[in-house]
Protein backbone atom coordinates (compact mmCIF):
# COMPACT_ATOMS: atom_id res chain seq x y z
CA UNK A 1 0.00 0.00 0.00
CA UNK A 2 2.62 2.31 0.91
CA UNK A 3 4.53 1.37 -2.33
CA UNK A 4 1.41 2.44 -4.48
CA UNK A 5 1.02 5.77 -2.79
CA UNK A 6 4.91 6.41 -3.31
CA UNK A 7 4.53 5.64 -6.93
CA UNK A 8 1.56 7.83 -7.31
CA UNK A 9 3.45 10.44 -5.41
CA UNK A 10 5.79 10.37 -8.19
CA UNK A 11 4.13 9.98 -11.09
CA UNK A 12 2.57 13.66 -9.87
CA UNK A 13 5.60 15.08 -9.63
CA UNK A 14 6.90 13.57 -13.51
CA UNK A 15 3.51 14.88 -14.85
CA UNK A 16 3.39 18.51 -12.69
CA UNK A 17 7.14 18.61 -14.06
CA UNK A 18 6.81 18.14 -17.70
CA UNK A 19 3.69 20.37 -18.17
CA UNK A 20 4.90 23.27 -15.99
CA UNK A 21 7.64 24.53 -18.40
CA UNK A 22 4.94 23.84 -21.10
CA UNK A 23 2.42 25.70 -19.92
CA UNK A 24 4.16 28.31 -19.17
CA UNK A 25 6.26 29.16 -22.41
CA UNK A 26 2.57 28.77 -24.12
CA UNK A 27 1.56 31.73 -22.14
CA UNK A 28 4.73 34.04 -22.35
CA UNK A 29 4.98 33.59 -25.92
CA UNK A 30 0.81 34.28 -26.30
CA UNK A 31 2.06 37.15 -24.11
CA UNK A 32 4.82 38.31 -26.59
CA UNK A 33 2.75 38.15 -29.65
CA UNK A 34 -0.33 39.70 -28.15
CA UNK A 35 -2.95 36.71 -28.79
CA UNK A 36 -3.58 37.31 -25.16
CA UNK A 37 -4.38 40.90 -25.53
CA UNK A 38 -6.31 40.70 -28.45
CA UNK A 39 -8.02 37.97 -26.49
CA UNK A 40 -9.02 40.05 -23.80
CA UNK A 41 -9.77 43.26 -26.05
CA UNK A 42 -12.92 40.70 -27.40
CA UNK A 43 -14.01 39.66 -24.08
CA UNK A 44 -14.37 42.95 -23.27
CA UNK A 45 -16.08 44.17 -25.97
CA UNK A 46 -18.23 40.86 -26.08
CA UNK A 47 -18.85 41.61 -22.07
CA UNK A 48 -20.47 45.14 -22.67
CA UNK A 49 -23.81 43.42 -24.05
CA UNK A 50 -26.40 46.09 -26.06
CA UNK A 51 -26.61 44.63 -29.40
CA UNK A 52 -29.58 44.21 -30.90
CA UNK A 53 -31.35 43.10 -34.23
CA UNK A 54 -33.86 46.27 -34.55
CA UNK A 55 -37.58 45.21 -35.89
CA UNK A 56 -38.05 48.18 -37.35
CA UNK A 57 -36.29 51.51 -38.94
CA UNK A 58 -34.62 54.13 -36.28
CA UNK A 59 -35.83 57.47 -36.88
CA UNK A 60 -32.17 58.86 -35.90
CA UNK A 61 -28.82 58.22 -37.38
CA UNK A 62 -25.42 56.56 -35.89
CA UNK A 63 -23.85 58.26 -34.09
CA UNK A 64 -20.29 56.67 -35.97
CA UNK A 65 -20.82 57.09 -39.30
CA UNK A 66 -24.42 59.25 -39.86
CA UNK A 67 -25.91 56.63 -41.67
CA UNK A 68 -29.43 55.15 -41.12
CA UNK A 69 -30.72 52.57 -39.41
CA UNK A 70 -32.83 49.99 -41.38
CA UNK A 71 -35.24 47.12 -40.36
CA UNK A 72 -33.49 43.93 -39.25
CA UNK A 73 -29.85 45.51 -38.61
CA UNK A 74 -27.42 44.44 -36.02
CA UNK A 75 -26.66 47.51 -33.76
CA UNK A 76 -24.98 47.81 -30.38
CA UNK A 77 -26.60 49.99 -27.98
CA UNK A 78 -24.03 52.03 -25.48
CA UNK A 79 -24.32 52.87 -21.46
CA UNK A 80 -24.67 55.94 -22.71
CA UNK A 81 -27.57 55.26 -25.43
CA UNK A 82 -25.78 56.07 -27.98
CA UNK A 83 -26.44 53.69 -31.18
CA UNK A 84 -24.00 52.02 -33.81
CA UNK A 85 -23.75 49.94 -36.83
CA UNK A 86 -22.05 46.48 -34.99
CA UNK A 87 -21.47 45.09 -38.94
CA UNK A 88 -19.58 46.62 -41.44
CA UNK A 89 -21.56 47.83 -44.64
CA UNK A 90 -22.09 50.28 -47.51
CA UNK A 91 -23.79 52.33 -45.05
CA UNK A 92 -20.84 52.53 -42.11
CA UNK A 93 -17.31 51.12 -43.09
CA UNK A 94 -16.00 52.05 -39.31
CA UNK A 95 -17.89 49.91 -36.85
CA UNK A 96 -18.15 50.51 -32.80
CA UNK A 97 -16.86 47.10 -32.29
CA UNK A 98 -13.42 47.55 -34.09
CA UNK A 99 -13.12 51.26 -31.69
CA UNK A 100 -14.00 49.33 -28.82
CA UNK A 101 -11.35 46.64 -29.36
CA UNK A 102 -8.44 49.25 -30.86
CA UNK A 103 -9.24 52.11 -28.28
CA UNK A 104 -10.31 52.08 -25.16
CA UNK A 105 -13.79 51.30 -23.74
CA UNK A 106 -15.11 54.76 -24.10
CA UNK A 107 -18.27 56.23 -26.07
CA UNK A 108 -16.59 57.92 -29.24
CA UNK A 109 -19.11 60.77 -29.22
CA UNK A 110 -19.44 61.75 -25.09
CA UNK A 111 -16.07 59.72 -24.25
CA UNK A 112 -17.87 58.04 -21.54
CA UNK A 113 -16.90 55.22 -20.16
CA UNK A 114 -19.28 52.34 -21.76
CA UNK A 115 -20.71 49.94 -18.76
CA UNK A 116 -22.13 46.76 -19.53
CA UNK A 117 -25.77 47.17 -20.46
CA UNK A 118 -28.61 44.82 -20.01
CA UNK A 119 -29.40 42.30 -22.51
CA UNK A 120 -32.74 43.15 -22.84
CA UNK A 121 -32.49 47.19 -23.41
CA UNK A 122 -33.55 47.92 -26.43
CA UNK A 123 -31.65 51.42 -28.45
CA UNK A 124 -33.61 54.39 -27.31
CA UNK A 125 -36.77 55.77 -29.28
CA UNK A 126 -34.94 58.73 -30.05
CA UNK A 127 -31.53 60.39 -30.18
CA UNK A 128 -30.11 61.02 -26.72
CA UNK A 129 -30.59 64.94 -25.94
CA UNK A 130 -28.05 67.44 -24.84
CA UNK A 131 -29.28 67.28 -21.13
CA UNK A 132 -29.09 63.39 -20.98
CA UNK A 133 -25.50 63.50 -22.03
CA UNK A 134 -24.38 65.74 -18.99
CA UNK A 135 -22.99 63.71 -16.17
CA UNK A 136 -24.66 64.03 -13.17
CA UNK A 137 -21.84 63.14 -10.91
CA UNK A 138 -19.74 65.88 -12.55
CA UNK A 139 -21.37 69.02 -11.25
CA UNK A 140 -20.35 72.63 -10.62
CA UNK A 141 -20.89 73.25 -6.99
CA UNK A 142 -23.15 76.49 -5.94
CA UNK A 143 -20.98 79.69 -5.67
CA UNK A 144 -20.50 80.53 -1.85
CA UNK A 145 -22.45 83.06 -0.39
CA UNK A 146 -20.60 86.41 -0.51
CA UNK A 147 -19.93 87.37 3.77
CA UNK A 148 -21.65 90.91 4.17
CA UNK A 149 -18.39 91.89 6.50
CA UNK A 150 -16.18 91.62 3.49
CA UNK A 151 -13.68 89.42 5.44
CA UNK A 152 -13.32 86.07 4.28
CA UNK A 153 -12.68 82.91 5.76
CA UNK A 154 -9.18 81.47 5.64
CA UNK A 155 -8.86 78.64 3.43
CA UNK A 156 -6.95 75.28 5.45
CA UNK A 157 -4.07 73.78 3.19
CA UNK A 158 -5.44 70.58 1.51
CA UNK A 159 -2.94 68.08 3.32
CA UNK A 160 -4.45 69.53 6.50
CA UNK A 161 -7.67 68.40 5.81
CA UNK A 162 -6.65 64.97 4.23
CA UNK A 163 -4.45 64.11 6.96
CA UNK A 164 -7.76 63.78 9.59
CA UNK A 165 -6.48 66.33 12.03
CA UNK A 166 -9.03 68.91 13.59
CA UNK A 167 -8.20 72.35 11.60
CA UNK A 168 -6.97 74.49 14.55
CA UNK A 169 -9.65 77.16 15.79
Amino acid sequence: MASDDLSLGRAFAVLLGVSSPVIIFAGYRAYRTGRLARGWRRLRVWALGGVTTLEEALGYSCAMCGGSFDAREEVRTLSCDHVFHRCKGDKCKHVIDDWLRENRVACPVCRKVALPVLPWKAPPTSAPSASDLEDPLVRQAPAPPASSSGSEEPQLPLSTMASGEEPPL
